[in-house]
């Protein structure tokens, strides 16, 4: 399904700008048209596009390099370059640093339509990030960084739950960033101000639990106190590991949660408790029973599942990046971005503790002259190592591509099976192999000229 927006057209004119406009316009775009540069930069910085189209094959390397410059520098617009044809080594080059698709617009009538599809998917996604940052905090939203579909699906889910006064179940193995995605609903929710309580579930008896939660009356040798579930009235109350709690004492939570009530431990009237819970689970943990089918149920929880890092590994150069930045801003010491050859034993990593070991070798690395090798195991490292990037510094479009390919040999060109390793969709990869079999044939006919 096409998603409608503004789209600013920089084409030449003529009956190929025309026949664009209208397929665009076809589909509800609202469509902006120029053919001269200055003009397409001014409407970029009055925030007029959502997505910019440039379909002009006479723009040179500089005039390509501005547009770059406009799109980059406007959160807010997401870029698609047309070609008639094998792309030029500019346009090549103005893709790569804009991150924006090259399109041959005369291989299918729709795949025009279905590029600017992607861009403004792209842009929302970019824009629903940087507004949670922007409410919460960047130390919050990095249980959000990356541009996986995986990640652009949690983003998704935890809007729905920020917005929701139902429970929810956060699973993921350890390490996946289940307690900042607790967190960040909470702050994103009409229940921000109010108080945020964790209980390790794992840590203590049922009994102390109990207690804690919901208070009890003065008792022999105990006296009377509130329990939580009174205390952070307003709130929101995080069962980490609620897997770990007993049947019984998960049916009288659910209960609480769906009646809005509470009783202490050996009273029998009830008082209110308007609290929020966030239930986390750890996969592997609640393999082998019932638990996860049981907390669902019972609390009619919406669930969110957070992906292992070796299934999301196309957010590792992004998820380094954020983890250095936050680091050297902490610490106050300037740190070099890591060059392609560092960052690929990286990717090949296993990562069995997810972000979370991802974020200590960072920290790591920064206290030492030079970024060390991951530790532990490494199903990849190895093969990875042997990849032909060239004798000198690989930049890290050729690393992307090296590593692409290597998966695919390994994945014996399987493309769905090594696109779930790479952590993309399969019209991605087939995109990304596409552009590499142009660029190598264009290559080839240049050797052969």
């Amino acid at each position: 399904m096409l998603i409608q927006s503004r789209v600013l057209l920089v084409s030449d004119e003529g009956p190929e700008a025309s026949v664009l406009r209208q397929q665009l316009a076809s589909v509800g775009h609202e469509v902006l048209f120029t053919h001269l540069l200055d003009d397409a930069e001014r409407r970029i910085a009055d925030g007029e596009a959502d997505v910019l189209v440039v379909a002009s094959d006479s723009q040179d390397a500089p005039a390509l390099g501005r547009l770059v410059g406009a799109s980059s520098g406007c959160q807010a617009v997401t870029m698609v370059l047309l070609t008639s044809g094998a792309p030029s080594a500019a346009q090549r080059e103005a893709a790569r640093i804009a991150g924006c698709e090259v399109i041959d617009r005369t291989t299918a009538d729709d795949a025009v339509l279905l590029a600017v599809d992607r861009a403004v998917r792209d842009g929302q996604r970019e824009r629903e990030l940087a507004m949670l940052r922007a409410r919460v905090g960047d130390a919050s939203a990095q249980a959000l960084v990356g541009r996986s579909n995986a990640m652009a699906l949690v983003r998704e889910l935890v809007g729905r739950a920020a917005g929701s006064r139902a429970p929810v179940l956060i699973t993921g193995e350890a390490g996946t960033g289940k307690d900042a995605v607790a967190r960040l609903i909470h702050d994103l929710s009409t229940r921000a101000s109010r108080p945020f309580v964790t209980i390790h579930c794992a840590d203590a008896d049922a009994e102390s639990i109990e207690v804690e939660l919901f208070g009890c009356v003065a008792s022999g040798s105990r006296t009377a106190r509130a329990g939580l579930l009174e205390e952070a009235r307003g709130g929101t109350i995080v069962l980490d590991d609620a897997g770990a709690l007993p049947s019984a004492l998960r049916a009288q939570l659910a209960r609480a949660s769906a009646t809005h009530t509470t009783r202490r431990v050996g009273a029998t009237a009830t008082l209110p408790a308007d609290v929020r819970f966030i239930l986390t689970s750890r996969l592997g943990a609640i393999a082998n029973d019932r638990s996860h089918d049981d907390l669902l149920g019972r609390f009619n929880a919406m669930p969110i599942v957070l992906p292992p890092l070796r299934e999301r590994r196309s957010d590792i150069p992004q998820l380094v990046q954020h983890f250095r930045r936050r680091f050297a801003t902490e610490h106050g010491i300037d740190l070099p971005t890591l060059s392609p050859d560092e960052m690929l034993p990286l990717l090949g990593h296993e990562w069995s503790g997810n972000v979370r070991e991802l974020e200590h070798w960072v920290e790591r690395s920064a206290l030492s002259s030079s970024a060390e090798q991951p530790r532990g195991k490494s199903a990849q490292s190895r093969d990875l190592a042997g990849l032909d990037l060239g004798t000198a510094r690989a930049t890290l479009e050729q690393l992307e591509r090296a590593y692409i390919l290597h998966v695919l040999q390994q994945e014996s060109g399987h493309q769905s099976r090594a696109a779930v390793r790479l952590g993309i969709d399969r019209r991605t990869l087939y995109r990304k192999l596409k552009q590499y079999r142009s660029e190598a044939q264009s290559d080839g006919m240049r050797r052969a000229g």
